[in-house]
Formats: structure tokens, C-alpha cells, sequence
């Protein structure tokens, strides 16, 4: 069976500030240091991320950057371990373990060649698995502004605008059409932590545009998955993966 696990080399620091929605400044080594934040909108419901500890990949001189690296995951209590938050690495990440065939009921990859970013439409989706004529379209998101710390696993309204909402929904209509053609297509909820399985949001003004757009992307044979992580110093691990089953109803 391919492994489930990739390698990573992540070092041990504690955030002191974020002071614009770029930058976090910290301490490691016993030295004051300011990382790059790979979130540019809110983290879960943290406002104040003093004390907080965090792991990081350090910059190399030839990264020529102003920072001293990059934050990959925070912790905020035990019973969660390590949230990764770094939603730029998460389509890396997804593709190598679809070249191992890691998860082969997910997308059986043996034999299949793997492109990224791929335009359909006008939408660029992460990953198309191709074998021969047959085509799987995977679209990645890893939501941070509602960490689902909760048994009850809802997105919420959006603190900064509805940019996400608006790029899934555009995403939902692109695999949409995809799946009209023939091709089989999935959207894949990441989470680099243990999170409850997802829960499709209440009606409110927000969330009816994107139920719309995922029952009708359902309907035409768009699968909703969902894969939690789990990440340490050394390692990033699929832990567990499953359909969402749940219909958007309304």
C-alpha cells in the first residue's frame, strides 16, 4: 500500500503579534524573528495570537526574502494538536500523495498522468488525473477563517468580504459542466487537522448563493469529499478521508 505520509522538516517557534495580514513575528532559538503569514483573512476566531506556538519552514539565502520563513500550523489546545494553515502548500501536498496512489478509492492514480492548474472554463482547477480518455477534475479548498473546532462543522459568514464564497461557487459551476461532459469531478474539503466531518451551512443570505451552486453541481455528479491531516515537525499524514453525504438542501 503507498504511504499515507509525506516528510517535512518544520521547526518549533512561539507567535508574539501579527501585525498586518502578512506578517507574523515570533520568537525561535531564542531570537525575535518575522515569518510570513501564508493567510491573508482571518484565522479561525484568533485575535490575539501572543503565545501561541507555531511551526515553521525557514527561508534559505536563496529564497532572497525579507523574512526569516514561513508559518505552516499553529497549536491552540490539546485535543486538536496542530492545525496546518499554509492553504498554498495544501495543492503540493495533495498532488504528491496523489502520485503515490495514496488514496486509490479517492482517485486511483496507477497508470494516470497528474497535471496542475488547469483552466476550464474560467476557472483554473488544482489537479486533472487523466487516463487515456478519462478525465478526474479535483478542485482543493482548506477553509481557515471557520477552523472546525466544533462537532457541529458549519462555514459561517466570511469577516473580510466574500471572495471565497465567490471563487467557490464559480468552482462548483466550472466542475459542474465538467461532470455534464462525462468527466468525473470532485471538490476535496482539506483540513490539516482533525475536524469534525462537514456539515453543509444554514440558509442565511450568505450561504443560499453557494448551496445553490453545490446542489446543483451535486445533481449533476459532483462529489464533495473531505480529507483531514494531520501534520508534526516531521510529517504530514492523511489521517482520514470520506464523501460528504450530507445533501444541500433548501
Amino acid at each position: 500500500m503507498a504511504s499515507r505520509t509525506i516528510p517535512l522538516d518544520l521547526k518549533l517557534g512561539r507567535l508574539v503579534s501579527r501585525p498586518n495580514r502578512f506578517i507574523f513575528e515570533g520568537i525561535a532559538n531564542g531570537q525575535r524573528q518575522r515569518w510570513h503569514c501564508p493567510v491573508t483573512g482571518k484565522i479561525g476566531k484568533i485575535d490575539n495570537f501572543d503565545g501561541i506556538p507555531c511551526l515553521f519552514t525557514p527561508a534559505t539565502p536563496a529564497d532572497k526574502r525579507s523574512t526569516q520563513g514561513t508559518v505552516e500550523a499553529i497549536h491552540l489546545r490539546e485535543k486538536t494538536g496542530w492545525i496546518g494553515i499554509n492553504q498554498n502548500r495544501i495543492n503540493g501536498w495533495i498532488e504528491e500523495f496523489l502520485r503515490k496512489n495514496a488514496v486509490p478509492d479517492l482517485v486511483n492514480t496507477r497508470g494516470c498522468t497528474i497535471r496542475h492548474e488547469v483552466m476550464a472554463g474560467d476557472s483554473r482547477l488544482d489537479l486533472v488525473v487523466e487516463n487515456g480518455n478519462s478525465r478526474t477534475f479535483v478542485e482543493l479548498k482548506t477553509p481557515t477563517h471557520d477552523l472546525l473546532l466544533t462537532d457541529d462543522a458549519r462555514f459561517t459568514t466570511p469577516s473580510s468580504g466574500a471572495s471565497f464564497f465567490e471563487r467557490l461557487i464559480r468552482h462548483y459551476e466550472s466542475l459542474r459542466r465538467l461532470a455534464a461532459d462525462g468527466n468525473r469531478t470532485i471538490l476535496v474539503l482539506c483540513f490539516m487537522y482533525d475536524a469534525p466531518p462537514f456539515t453543509p451551512p444554514p440558509m442565511d443570505k450568505w450561504n443560499e448563493p453557494i448551496m445553490r451552486a453545490a446542489k446543483h453541481a451535486q445533481e449533476c455528479g459532483v462529489e464533495n469529499w473531505q480529507m483531514n491531516l494531520h501534520i508534526t515537525p516531521k510529517s504530514l499524514k492523511i489521517t482520514r478521508h470520506m464523501p460528504v453525504n450530507r445533501a444541500y438542501e433548501f
